[in-house]
C-alpha cells in the first residue's frame, strides 16, 4: 500500500531506518501539550534508533503560548538526543502563529516540509521511487 502508514494497523509495512513518523490529531494547547511531548518521547524511547522525528502536523489547527512552551523543551530534548526534528504540512495560519510566539528563527523554513513524502525525501537525500511518481506526493 503506497504511503505512510502505523504500523500498528499495518504490520505488512516497513520502517525507514532512523525516521519516525507521528501524527497528533488535535489542536496544541494547555490541555494537552505535555500529553503531546510525553507521547513523543514514549515513541522515540520505545522504538529503534531514531535520528529524525517529522511530525505530520496536518491536523494540528491552532498552538497556544502554552503548547509553545512544550514544543520549546520537546525541540531541546530532540536536539540534545541528537535527533532532527521536522514538521510537515503544518497550516499556514499555525506557522503565522509560532512566529509571532518569535519562534521563527527556531522554526525556520528548513524545518518545515510541505508533505510528509518530501520530508522523508529530504531526509534520505534523495526522491524515493518505491511509492510512485513524484508528481504523485506533492
Amino acid at each position: 500500500m503506497r504511503g505512510y502508514h502505523d504500523r500498528s494497523r499495518h504490520p505488512e509495512g516497513h520502517r525507514i531506518d532512523g525516521i519516525v513518523i507521528l501524527r497528533f490529531d488535535a489542536p496544541l494547547f494547555f490541555a494537552n501539550g505535555g500529553m503531546f511531548t510525553d507521547y513523543v518521547r514514549s515513541v522515540v524511547a520505545a522504538g529503534p534508533e531514531v535520528t529524525t522525528l517529522i511530525l505530520a502536523a496536518e491536523p494540528i489547527t491552532d498552538i497556544d503560548s502554552t503548547a509553545v512552551d512544550d514544543l520549546v523543551e520537546l525541540d531541546d530534548f530532540l536536539a540534545n538526543a541528537g535527533i532532527t526534528f521536522l514538521i510537515a504540512e503544518m497550516k499556514g495560519p499555525v506557522k503565522d502563529r509560532l512566529a509571532r510566539y518569535g519562534l521563527d528563527r527556531r522554526f525556520g523554513p528548513e524545518r518545515f516540509a510541505p508533505t510528509v513524502g518530501a520530508a522523508v525525501d529530504a531526509v534520505l537525500g534523495h526522491e524515493r521511487d518505491d511509492i510512485g511518481e513524484p508528481s504523485d506526493r506533492s
